[in-house]
């Protein structure tokens, strides 16, 4: 069987931040209250984890490993795309451990369709949609934009935080994952997933990450490998 070759700083072995002290950085913020059960924060908290520690070592590839320019677009645009997720699901949690997800008091039964009829030579058809009142409200689902914007409306972050502008450019971003919905000739990975992308997803993750919502963590300093410096140095 084929060796594996192991990523290594200097002489040393390299390895990502390990999982549980992830868990426990994220646990200064993320547990369960009045709102939220431990049901939901457990997952929450371990696929933050498990995204973070996938972005050191993706971002370890970009630094040590000579890739062809198209590679390294793919690497931006997964640093992204998984960074997306982390403040996503971030936001959730602070969302709805705060009592401010959607709700509606209305539950959705069924759909009665009638048949095909014509008026003045076109075809139409009714759908009723049959709802019953519920007692309690019932949580719905919400957007990744109606997220961020309660986030930012009850500065959730902070009053003094910085990046709220930010996070609607890495939204647009994340939904590139979706590589059929082209736009234009223009709109491709390579295109959209740059050195100037790297940076971004990269200020606005470590900002969020190292905040006062972690405070108290003993491994603020383990998210250094997200200060990637907006020069033209390692410009595509």
């Amino acid at each position: 069987m084929q060796k594996k070759h192991k990523l290594q700083n200097d002489s040393n072995d390299w390895y990502p931040i390990d999982i549980e002290s992830l868990d426990s950085h994220l646990l200064k913020l993320i547990w369960k209250n009045e709102y939220i059960s431990s049901e939901k924060t457990y997952p929450i908290r371990r696929n933050i984890a498990y995204s973070i520690q996938y972005i050191e070592f993706l971002n370890k590839i970009r630094t040590d490993v000579h890739m062809t320019n198209v590679l390294l677009t793919q690497n931006i645009k997964s640093i992204l795309v998984h960074g997306t997720t982390i403040i996503e699901a971030i936001f959730f949690y602070l969302v709805e451990s705060n009592g401010l997800s959607n709700s509606t008091n209305w539950k959705k039964l069924k759909s009665l369709n009638t048949g095909e009829f014509e008026v003045e030579q076109k075809k139409f058809k009714n759908e009723v949609i049959v709802f019953e009142k519920s007692e309690s409200a019932i949580k719905t689902s919400m957007t990744f934009d109606q997220m961020a914007k309660k986030v930012e409306k009850k500065k959730l972050l902070g009053e003094d935080y910085k990046n709220y502008s930010k996070v609607n450019a890495l939204r647009k971003l994340r939904n590139k994952i979706h590589i059929h919905d082209a736009e234009h000739n223009y709109d491709t990975d390579w295109n959209n997933f740059n050195f100037k992308e790297l940076v971004l997803i990269c200020d606005v993750l470590y900002s969020i990450i190292t905040s006062d919502l972690f405070k108290g963590s003993q491994i603020m300093n383990r998210f250094d490998f997200l200060k990637v410096e907006n020069n033209n140095s390692e410009e595509m």
